[in-house]
């Protein structure tokens, strides 16, 4: 049996603020990640790796959410940079 490799749970970070945004629209609609899988198409294990900030989300992936949930996708991506987890990323780049 292969041993299983212990995932990464980040404290902030734009997944970590997507997946807390995602997960507070869903509970806010009273829908099970179950719902938003039939809802979307996507993996209900995928969701729930989504909302722990596990993985990150394509840019389909944002739009399939975001239509699951009945939202437009910018009011999404605005309440995720309005999440207290949302660290903007670093370019590299001193300005």
């Amino acid at each position: 049996m292969a041993k299983r490799r212990k995932q990464f749970q980040p404290r902030s970070g734009v997944e970590r603020a997507f997946g807390e945004t995602v997960r507070a629209a869903r509970e806010k609609l009273g829908m099970s990640q179950m719902a938003l899988q039939t809802k979307t198409g996507l993996d209900r294990t995928f969701i729930s790796d989504l909302e722990r900030g596990v993985q990150g989300p394509s840019l389909r992936t944002v739009l399939r959410v975001a239509k699951g949930l009945n939202m437009n996708p910018s009011a999404l991506i605005r309440l995720v940079t309005e999440s207290p987890y949302f660290v903007f990323p670093a370019d590299g780049s001193k300005t």
